[in-house]
């Protein structure tokens, strides 16, 4: 398995550099420029590949090396007390003939310390339910590899323009402390699409989705003398104890959607408006010899945005406003071992909901830049986020639920240092503040004292229902190697801390350094 992640990484790295070392790209473009150049380009932020045709067609590459650092205990109970991370990332997009493509490929190696309450998956917040917990804090060495692709077609015959999206995602995860895991986690998705432009001013697109899901969890103990203990949760706390290596878990799935968009372009004004629905279903099997299927989710999410740009002579303002609304059903089965002569296993004999997970999110975000050529000479921006999550486990009935509020502001400053070179400062303020309005969790089932109750899930719900603000700073220095040279290098610092009383939380300290060059 790992041999063929590394193929992934090495295919990865073979499409940045192509997409890099191709002759005839876009002139080197300052953190700035690059920015408002991806900002505009509204159908690359859509679903639909096929819209491409109507974006802004330069073309770009960019290499970034980057380190982050998260320290503090202003965090949920499965995330580490700190975090690590070094990574390389890579992207770009050309006109190759006939055809618009672009590609990136990620990859990122992060260290946890001391997180608990996870000793089964790889990620405990993607919306599974159904792992396993220890009362143990342990290290985490985590590897992350994120492959995409996107290819188009011009407008064919005025009207038409097709287009496909791919990505693949793994990750490889592994818990340094009894009972310890070794799991991997993939998604591969494809998602075609076409577009049709009515007229100048009027497109309308449509795009199907499938993806396929897998994450193989293998637990075990080092030491085979001192057996462990381990809960497998069920949600909201409810979770049966056992003791030893743990257990095999086996998760399979898939996820089908599909998203509707229509694009307005009059004059200097461009408006892109997306709606779009997802299922998947995953289930959790246990063992591989004789596969026992235990829990199962069936994970509904609908979106809407709608995104506008609108240019001026001196100004452009940008508006986007977003809504999401996921609904998660934990399923739960009931079987039994079959030991006659003519089947062995396990039957499924029942299964039913058991839980149910709801989250709403709306967005409202507002951008104003004054425009420099290319780039922008400072830019302010202004947004609000709002999120209300509803969790029930319906018998015996228990209730997570919190509800937030936060406010953004934020200021950029590109400073020019020299038109020689195009040496550029960039300098970036911003905060938040995030306002709880309600929220609480109530337990009803069995066993109230297990951690699982008392550590994982009260600390979820103290997390959610915290007040706080962040606020934080970067600087990037930018500049051509050589005047002659289209290559931009620059180098970036950002701090970021967030403050908060609630609950015994002393905050978190956000510190991320990189270095990058674009072309």
């Amino acid at each position: 398995m790992k041999r063929q992640y590394m193929s992934y990484m090495k295919g990865g790295l073979l499409l940045a550099a192509c997409l890099i070392s191709l002759e005839g790209a876009a002139q080197g473009l300052s953190p700035a420029a690059m920015e408002e150049l991806k900002l505009k380009r509204l159908w690359f932020h859509s679903q639909n590949a096929a819209g491409t045709a109507f974006d802004d067609r330069q073309n770009y590459s960019d290499v970034i090396l980057g380190y982050d650092l998260q320290d503090g205990n202003y965090c949920r109970p499965q995330e580490g007390r700190k975090e690590t991370a070094i990574g390389v990332s890579s992207e770009g997009f050309i006109n190759l003939g006939s055809a618009y493509v672009w590609g990136a490929f990620g990859f990122t190696q992060k260290n946890q310390t001391d997180a608990g309450y996870n000793a089964s998956i790889a990620d405990p917040f993607r919306g599974m339910p159904y792992y396993v917990a220890d009362p143990h804090l342990s290290d985490w060495k985590n590897q992350y590899y994120d492959l995409k692709f996107r290819a188009a077609t011009p407008l064919l015959g005025k009207h038409w323009a097709f287009g496909i999206e791919g990505s693949y995602k793994a990750t490889l995860a592994a818990k340094q402390r009894d009972p310890r895991v070794d799991t991997r986690f993939y998604t591969l998705e494809v998602t075609p699409g076409v577009a049709f432009q009515v007229n100048d001013a009027h497109t309308f697109g449509l795009n199907f989705k499938y993806a396929s899901i897998k994450e193989d969890s293998r637990m075990s103990s080092v030491n085979i003398y001192v057996d462990q203990d381990y809960y497998e949760l069920y949600g909201l706390g409810t979770a049966i104890k056992g003791i030893g290596d743990g257990v095999t878990g086996n998760y399979i799935g898939d996820r089908l959607g599909a998203a509707f968009q229509y694009n307005l372009r009059i004059a200097s004004f461009n408006l892109l408006f997306e709606g779009s629905h997802d299922e998947k279903a995953e289930t959790l099997q246990h063992s591989y010899s004789t596969p026992k299927k235990v829990a199962g989710v069936k994970d509904k999410t609908t979106r809407i945005s709608l995104t506008g740009v609108k240019e001026g002579k001196k100004y452009t303002h940008y508006v986007k406003a977003g809504y999401a609304d996921r609904h998660i059903d934990g399923i739960q089965y009931i079987s039994q071992r079959d030991n006659s002569e003519t089947q062995s296993g396990w039957m499924d004999l029942y299964k039913n909901i058991r839980s149910v997970y709801r989250t709403k999110t709306a967005s409202l975000d507002y951008a104003l830049t004054r425009n420099r050529n290319a780039e922008y000479s400072w830019k302010i921006e202004a947004g609000v986020d709002y999120i209300r999550q509803d969790d029930e486990y319906l018998m015996p009935h228990s209730a997570m639920n919190a509800e937030n509020l936060a406010f953004n502001l934020g200021g950029k400053k590109n400073f020019v240092l020299g038109n020689g070179m195009n040496r550029r400062l960039l300098v970036d303020i911003h905060a938040t503040y995030n306002k709880n309005l309600g929220g609480e969790y109530i337990y009803g089932g069995s066993h109230a004292d297990y951690i699982t109750v008392t550590g994982l899930y009260q600390g979820m719900s103290d997390y959610q229902t915290s007040d706080y603000y962040r606020i934080g700073g970067a600087v990037v220095y930018s500049q051509q190697i050589k005047e002659s040279k289209r290559m931009n290098m620059f180098g970036k610092v950002a701090l970021d801390r967030i403050g908060t009383s609630d609950h015994g939380y002393d905050g978190r300290t956000y510190l991320s350094v990189s270095l990058g060059c674009n072309f």
